[in-house]
């Protein structure tokens, strides 16, 4: 069972100045790149405003010499906003920057101001994902791709640049629903569930996820998943109250929750027990014990309990790497 970490909680709160935020993620980044986490994911969005986004290719770019052999993680670049071209060359150039340390996450999004400022609607988030990625490994393959499609017309063109890792880096897709998951077993290797998807709904989608993937094997499951250490639950919870009130309002003003999805925790309605992992260090090694015997190959945590302050937080992420990373490779996949 592998075990990376994602940078959402990293640039919370937002009272110090972009530049430090963005210089203590570094520093903590660099410290942490030798205990033993498998990646570094970054998500992505747009006018995020009063939350704090950097944008994942410029900030994966600036960290790759700072990790070491971790591995570097888009989760998820929101394909359908972004020219497929653009992706395709920034990916290439991204993968030999990290000297092929690069996994492509890609997700459709679904909130109505990105879509918007893209010229999209929701009804156009699947078919431009699809068709950009179809472009993208065209592309990858070195040939000289002319294309007319709904979204994007090219005419003889060929990279100047190809990828690193051949054919092209890993690609892992998002999801939140049935329709989504065997959407990732069709057009990628790696399924990678949302945090706030139920444990119980995590079990049932990577039934449908190997299912789906037939001939193909068994491909890689994913979950991102919350974590919320400390020395009792109730000290936990306590300690990531604030930030789980931020992220509930956060996810309900940005719509989240869709008709098609599985039901979503977007609440202090729900026990936290079903949807993060939380407690003590053994109450989360319990629970990553059964996140495996669900089926899933890796757990990406976001640090929900994370301390203020790059020292406290490279000491909080060595006693994780300690209690639970290294526990978690022992399980094997």
């Amino acid at each position: 069972m592998r075990i990376g970490f994602h940078l959402t909680p990293f640039w919370s709160p937002t009272d110090r100045a972009p530049t430090a935020i963005i210089d203590e993620a570094i520093e903590v980044v660099r410290a942490v790149s030798t205990m033993g986490f498998a990646w570094v994911s970054i998500g992505h969005h747009w006018v995020s405003h009063p939350t704090v986004w950097p944008q994942p290719i410029p900030m994966l770019a600036r960290l790759a010499p700072e990790t070491g052999q971790m591995r570097l993680k888009t989760s998820m670049l929101l394909l359908p906003l972004l020219n497929p071209v653009d992706v395709a060359e920034n990916v290439v150039t991204l993968d030999h920057i990290t000297h092929g340390r690069l996994d492509l996450g890609v997700a459709i999004g679904y909130r109505e101001r990105e879509l918007e400022a893209a010229g999209l609607g929701r009804k156009d988030r699947v078919p431009k994902l699809e068709e950009s990625l179809a472009i993208m490994k065209r592309l990858w393959s070195g040939e000289e791709v002319t294309h007319e499609g709904t979204y994007v017309r090219v005419s003889g063109v060929r990279l100047g640049i190809g990828p690193c890792q051949l054919p092209h880096p890993p690609l892992e897709m998002g999801a939140q629903s049935v329709g989504a998951t065997r959407r990732a077993a069709r057009l990628v290797d790696t399924v990678f569930f949302g945090p706030q998807v139920a444990w119980a709904d995590i079990g049932h989608l990577v039934d449908v996820y190997r299912e789906a993937r037939g001939a193909n094997g068994s491909g890689t499951a994913i979950a991102s998943r919350s974590l919320i250490i400390g020395p009792s639950k109730e000290a936990a919870h306590a300690a990531a109250r604030t930030y789980l009130e931020r992220t509930f309002t956060m996810y309900r003003t940005w719509q989240m929750q869709e008709p098609s999805m599985v039901q979503l925790q977007l609440g202090f309605d729900k026990s936290l027990d079903d949807w993060t992992i939380n407690g003590t260090p053994a109450d989360c090694r319990a629970t990553i014990e059964r996140a495996h015997a669900l089926g899933l190959d890796g757990i990406g945590l976001t640090i929900y309990s994370l301390p203020r302050g790059p020292r406290a937080r490279i000491e909080y992420l060595q006693m994780i790497a300690e209690e639970l990373v290294r526990p978690a490779a022992a399980l094997g996949r």
